[in-house]
């Protein structure tokens, strides 16, 4: 007698064996029940997750020589003959080699008979969604008005690919995923049943490797019994699935969230030698990284991966030394590997960089960290400590903040500004930059490159060097509005600032580099309060100067 695989030994015989489809296996007990069958059914979903199973047990059911039931007896004719499949009048049909309009008109044909010796004829038709466009054109009618005694049951892995004109003409049902829970509950029950010895965590690894599918699962059981007997140990299931010692991949994950690159080239070239297969390998690492973002954002997270009481408590104590932060750009880069891998022919050097550049990744600022900052500065704004005005961004590296020329006196009396300070600051040049100082900082640079020339008719004449930028940043008439009426409040009365170039200035033929001009303004903000702060907020750098000239932002 020839050899029955587990996957068909083990296939359910009725709805209540089903595993992981209870909605679907419900709703159609019920509607055998109430006799609201419909005469066509669409059932899509993933591979191996019981939707020809399913098909085949509403076969069952509506021919049941005691039924129509949703409980068939297994022991007639007729169920035994559909168990067999050597039953006449249920069909089942191949989508995938029969996808002619001939195939389609021969099956026309054919549902005008009446069932042989059963209640009714069922055609079951997997994968239909490979016929053609003018075989789902033949078979419109025939579905929309089947005879009396038909029922047809379509399968598809890809609901997308069957006709709007199809489905409309169908009840559908969208078979899911089976969780790994249950699916290692049945295999336990198979291996059980079959004498079967394997530990828990080689069931996981079944479970994980068949994503959602019951079917393989118990296929991978049938091939390991092959290759090891029926004692199953861990090691060999590893080397069948040609899967990674889990160790391997919580050394990895430790040496690339502890900023090891050497480490992890290491661990890496430890799995290559090992002959294992390097895009399995990633697969399991990105997969580790999930679970390990999932441990780390989710409270109760047992129940949301497929790992042993150890594995999960040792995944615990890696996400306890590592934030989200952290992980998240490395899963990014391991995404981004595996599309990558999928299309060169050196997989091992593009694992090798991104492994490099994962375990070179500086912490980013948490969010809540850069608030709080940023309200720190707010703070020492309020205070006076940093001053933020409009001349702070329009102004930055405007001035040498070294000595200032010797000032001459200023003939104006005392003036009625509480802002000037009238009392505690004396009334010249020298004191009106420091007046600015305390709060237009930006304006006290610009202006401590300049020398006091002359008053005359209400003007103050301040000079300048011929090559001094300040001179250009003075040129823009808010600014000297602004500076004209601060004048007026510090020194009691209306005057005018005028800058102009010294006359007799030694650098006249001589100006500077536009270059050596740059290097002194970038160091002149680098000094800057503001440009400070910036920097030790947000770790930036000045890559870019710009300043304002005629209204208009021009690179300098």
């Amino acid at each position: 007698m020839s050899y029955l695989v587990l996957a068909r030994k083990w296939r359910p015989q009725n709805f209540d064996q089903v595993v992981g489809q209870e909605s679907t296996t419900q709703t159609l007990k019920n509607a055998i029940k109430m006799g609201r069958v419909p005469h066509a059914l669409l059932f899509s979903g993933p591979r191996g997750v019981g939707k020809t199973t399913m098909a085949r047990l509403l076969a069952k059911a509506l021919n049941c020589e005691k039924g129509p039931t949703d409980n068939p007896c297994d022991e007639c004719a007729s169920c035994r003959q559909i168990t067999s499949g050597s039953n006449m009048d249920v069909l089942e049909i191949d989508g995938a080699s029969n996808t002619g309009v001939d195939d389609v008109r021969q099956l026309r044909e054919s549902v005008q008979y009446r069932p042989s010796g059963s209640r009714y004829r069922i055609y079951i038709i997997d994968e239909v969604h490979m016929l053609s466009r003018g075989a789902f054109n033949a078979l419109l009618k025939t579905l929309e008005e089947p005879p009396e005694h038909v029922f047809f049951i379509f399968a598809t892995t890809e609901p997308h690919k069957v006709p709007q004109t199809i489905q409309s003409r169908c009840q559908r049902f969208d078979f899911r995923r089976i969780p790994p829970p249950m699916m290692i509950a049945r295999l336990v029950a198979i291996t059980k049943a079959e004498g079967i010895k394997i530990s828990d965590g080689g069931l996981r690894l079944l479970a994980r490797q068949s994503e959602g599918s019951l079917r393989d699962a118990i296929s991978l059981l049938d091939q390991a019994v092959s290759f090891s007997g029926q004692d199953i140990k861990d090691e060999k299931l590893n080397e069948l699935l040609a899967t990674v010692d889990r160790r391997h991949l919580f050394d990895l994950t430790e040496a690339l969230i502890s900023a090891q690159p050497r480490k992890a080239i290491e661990i890496l070239n430890l799995v290559y030698e090992r002959g294992y297969d390097l895009k399995q390998f990633l697969k399991e690492l990105i997969d580790h990284f999930r679970d390990l973002l999932v441990v780390k954002l989710v409270d109760d997270s047992a129940g949301m991966v497929e790992l042993s009481d150890g594995e999960l408590e040792e995944l615990k104590k890696q996400t306890h030394s590592v934030s989200e932060e952290v992980l998240i750009p490395i899963f990014e880069f391991l995404l981004e590997a595996e599309e990558r891998m999928g299309r060169t022919e050196h997989p091992k050097v593009v694992l090798e960089f991104v492994l490099v550049k994962s375990a070179s990744l500086k912490p980013m600022l948490k969010v809540e960290d850069l608030i709080g900052q940023l309200e720190t500065l707010r703070k020492e704004i309020g205070s006076g400590k940093v001053r933020m005005d409009r001349d702070d961004f329009e102004l930055e590296g405007g001035g040498n903040p070294g000595p200032a020329e010797p000032a001459s006196s200023s003939r104006g009396g005392a003036g009625p500004s509480a802002k000037a300070e009238s009392s505690a600051e004396p009334k010249t040049w020298q004191g009106f930059i420091g007046f600015l100082a305390k709060g237009w900082p930006g304006l006290a640079g610009i202006l401590k490159n300049g020398k006091f020339g002359a008053e005359e008719n209400g003007s103050l004449r301040i000079e300048f060097p011929q090559d001094d930028f300040c001179l250009e940043l003075l040129k823009d008439q808010g600014r000297t509005g602004q500076l004209n009426q601060l004048a007026g409040e510090f020194f009691g009365r209306s005057l005018k600032v005028v800058c102009v170039a010294q006359i007799n200035s030694h650098k006249t033929s001589e100006a500077m580099p536009p270059g050596r001009m740059k290097e002194k303004i970038q160091q002149e903000l680098m000094n800057h309060p503001m440009v400070q702060k910036a920097v030790e907020i947000f770790g930036a750098r000045l890559d870019e100067i710009k300043a304002k000239k005629n209204g208009q932002t021009g690179e300098k």
